[in-house]
């Protein structure tokens, strides 16, 4: 979608008084019709398109942000019913336009979301009943995702090399155009940055309304620093300065990002530097208890940022446990492999989150996030009512996995015990015990874990095909 019909569909979802509901709808489906008539081909695409994600808003998770919002209106909210006949008004329009297509996409989604676990899992949050947000484990496709309920997004050099591989016809204009304003000598690094903020910030204003609204507590996008700079504290503050910088200029304010910074040494002394000065962190290539320690304690010692998150990295943890629990001769690995996250996460959160009465450290500056993961048990295991809210970022095909059939949402689901026998047979496996016990690792030690090595190889690689990008000819 065009920067222009983004914000055309914003103002009606976002900054609509609900009691104007009627008119506003009335005088955004007048202007719409009245361009229909002059419109191109491509025009007339584009001018369908938005009737029909408007009409989607409406019925969305979109709307509870603002029209639907006790907390901004008390009782003076849209109804469903009046939301129900602004759909329906924008979908007879489509049908008089002979936008038959549109129309029928517009129903069919909004069918999907009345059935989406997501949706549910969503508004089970908003209404106290869950404390578990969700977000876009990709570059694209969050404006579909935020209809769902997604309230984040991230961004690595994979994801950013996947946006720009999959709609090239927005991001080759977008890097032409940047190599045009830097100069015929093309420094990779430098455009790779000034690619990934265009990349950030087309998210970042996406998800600015849902920032704006909660004061800054949730409409994130995680921004991933240099893979190749993973043990390198100052390279990785000082880009991340200049990075803010530049995103602050961009969006006129305070930027709705946070730094994605490694679960290794320098990550460590670059997160305790980072959050001080007030930016937000996120921490990843993270999939330890040691890890996990480490980053909350410098997070917590002195961070005046007002979010930061320390990312599990389920499946690139359980995969390699996998592994060895097969070399080790466990018959049923494939299953056990599923918990290994699920045991080191309520460890973690006992550990951490909960409140000293608890016998926990009450740690509130920094939030746990599940990512990568696998299969709709690892969103089932993640859900969460406790006193600090847990995130869950997801793969576009997993949140369809997820929401493919009805399912059950366990408020508790964080603590599903493990079978009989799975934690003797978790044992087994080496990387599995430095992962679960609080003493596994040290430090020093975090950047050559089995996982975070593979990872960091494979954000590497990708990176270099990104940088090789920027610069072809």
């Amino acid at each position: 979608m065009t920067n222009e019909q983004v914000s055309i569909l914003q103002d009606l979802i976002f900054r609509t008084v609900p009691g104007d509901l009627a008119d506003k709808m009335d005088e955004f489906r007048a202007e719409m019709k009245d361009a229909y008539s002059s419109a191109d081909a491509d025009g007339k695409a584009d001018i369908a398109e938005t009737i029909a994600e408007s009409a989607i808003d409406l019925k969305s998770v979109l709307a509870d942000w603002n029209l639907r919002s006790e907390d901004r209106y008390g009782n003076a909210i849209a109804t469903d019913e009046q939301l129900d006949e602004q759909f329906e008004a924008n979908v007879k329009l489509l049908k008089d336009l002979g936008a038959d297509d549109e129309a029928k996409r517009a129903q069919a989604e909004v069918e999907q979301l009345a059935q989406s676990n997501l949706v549910k899992m969503t508004r089970m949050t908003m209404a106290g009943e869950l404390n578990t947000w969700w977000g876009n484990d990709y570059a694209i496709g969050l404006r579909k995702a935020m209809q769902k309920g997604a309230i984040l997004v991230t961004t690595n050099p994979v994801l950013v090399d996947i946006a720009r591989r999959e709609q090239p016809e927005i991001w080759t204009p977008v890097r032409d155009q940047l190599r045009e304003e830097y100069g015929q000598a093309c420094d990779p690094v430098t455009l790779a940055y000034a690619m990934t903020i265009q990349v950030v910030l087309s998210n970042a204003r996406l998800l600015r309304p849902i920032w704006e609204i909660t004061d800054g507590a949730l409409g994130y996008v995680s921004l991933q620093l240099n893979p190749n700079e993973a043990s390198n504290a100052d390279k990785m503050v000082d880009e991340a300065q200049w990075v803010y910088g530049q995103i602050e200029d961009e969006l006129g304010g305070t930027p709705n990002t946070v730094f994605k910074v490694p679960g290794t040494a320098a990550g460590i002394e670059a997160a305790e530097r980072l959050t001080a000065s007030g930016m937000g962190v996120n921490v990843t290539v993270n999939y330890s208890l040691p890890q996990q320690i480490a980053f909350a304690g410098a997070i917590e010692a002195n961070s005046t940022a007002p979010l930061s998150f320390r990312t599990q990295m389920d499946g690139r943890l359980d995969d390699p446990v996998g592994e060895q629990l097969e070399e080790a001769g466990v018959e049923d690995w494939e299953e056990v492999k599923k918990w290994a996250t699920t045991a080191i996460r309520q460890r973690e959160y006992r550990m951490l989150n909960h409140p000293p009465r608890e016998g926990g450290l009450g740690f509130s500056k920094s939030y746990p996030l599940a990512a990568s993961g696998r299969g709709p048990w690892n969103i089932e295991r993640g859900t969460n009512n406790g006193p600090v809210p847990n995130f869950i970022t997801i793969f576009p095909d997993k949140a369809e996995d997820y929401d493919s059939e009805p399912r059950e949402i366990d408020p508790n689901g964080i603590w599903t015990e493990l079978p009989d026998g799975y934690l003797d047979k978790l044992m087994k496996s080496s990387i599995f015990r430095q992962a679960y016990e609080p003493d596994g690792m040290t430090p020093e030690e975090f950047i050559d874990f089995v996982p975070s090595q593979r990872t960091l190889k494979g954000f590497s690689e990708t990176y270099e095909e990104f940088l090789h990008w920027v610069c072809e000819a």
